[in-house]
């Protein structure tokens, strides 16, 4: 049992890992036309977005903008750190998708309570994941936020988040100490309002 769990880590690492090679090799290395320039800004100078606002986004946005004016000093690398934000807070959700399709694909299996023991069926579950984390990672939609100073990406992120969290609590047996999941799903969802 203990194997199968750490191939299901590796799996979602794995989703992370080429997505994100994939958004940093095509994140824009500036500011994109629309509001991207509004929001990088805003992160770099903490300064009020237009409503409704985006608060987590921008203090989140404002330690990488940091880090892209400590690293360098061209103001473009500010924007590009920006863009970085956005790649991880994707290739994180896409890695979250392929955890919560595993869990959903186990559960389709043998049950909620039950152990995966057949080979084929850790392996068919595992490709699930794989595979619904890449599709999630490359999805036109997902994949053009996902370059960009936008909020769209981080607010992907913490839906996905939220789900993955809620499939992993409603999966644990039913113990007084597995409703931290509960909790952190709840949490999950009330940080996503601030972006």
């Amino acid at each position: 049992m203990a194997d199968y769990k750490k191939q299901v880590n590796l799996t979602g690492w794995l989703v992370f890992l080429i997505a994100f090679i994939v958004y940093f090799f095509s994140a824009e290395r500036t500011g994109s036309l629309w509001d991207c320039g509004e929001f990088i800004l805003g992160a770099y100078k903490l300064q009020v977005v237009h409503p409704p606002g985006a608060p987590l986004f921008l203090i989140v946005g404002r330690m990488f903008a940091w880090l892209g004016d400590i690293f360098s000093s061209n103001p473009e690398d500010i924007a590009f750190a920006v863009n970085i934000m956005s790649s991880l807070s994707t290739a994180f959700a896409a890695m979250f998708v392929a955890w919560a399709t595993i869990i959903l694909g186990k559960m389709a299996l043998v049950g909620r309570d039950g152990t995966v023991e057949d080979q084929g069926a850790k392996i068919a579950l595992l490709g699930s994941g794989l595979i619904s984390g890449l599709a999630t990672a490359f999805c036109s939609s997902i994949w053009f936020s996902a370059v960009e100073g936008e909020v769209y990406a981080m607010s992907t992120f913490f839906t996905a988040l939220t789900f993955w969290s809620a499939m992993k609590w409603y999966n644990l047996p039913d113990t007084r100490d597995n409703d931290r999941w509960l909790v952190f799903t709840v949490y999950a969802a009330g940080l996503s309002i601030g972006v």
